[in-house]
């Protein structure tokens, strides 16, 4: 039986990332910090099916893997794997200094910021009805 009470929290979580995201893009902040946000967005909302479906949460931060799962349950348009890569990117190597770090462009975390939206609404939408 489908855990809606659970898989909600879990949306409000990333709710809060996706505005936190969108105040930063509207006030010109730093990219990677804009990024990160992005990041969490598409992480807790993935999360939220797992809740959902009473399936134990992995303990990852790989969008690709969390995905994966995800796309045999519920049907999101318009996403590739290769912009998920890069989101994870932002979280999994690119939070810290070293030979990986780089600052993501506005644009880049302005499109991003799009498919976190989409993401988000999508599996809202899917855990209310």
């Amino acid at each position: 039986m489908p855990n809606k009470t659970y898989a909600l929290e879990w949306i409000n979580l990333a709710y809060k990332n996706m505005e936190t995201a969108r105040l930063l893009i509207r006030e010109n902040h730093f990219t990677d910090s804009i990024a990160i946000e992005v990041h969490q967005t598409i992480e807790k909302s993935f999360k939220a099916i797992y809740a959902y479906l009473g399936i134990t949460i992995p303990r990852t931060h790989s969008l690709m893997l969390l995905f994966n799962f995800i796309r045999e349950h519920i049907q999101i348009k318009d996403i590739n794997s290769e912009d998920l890569i890069a989101i994870s990117d932002y979280y999994e190597t690119d939070r810290y200094p070293g030979p990986k770090y780089t600052t993501p462009s506005r644009n880049e975390v302005e499109e991003h910021f799009k498919i976190a939206e989409i993401i988000f609404y999508k599996i809202k939408t899917y855990i209310l009805h």
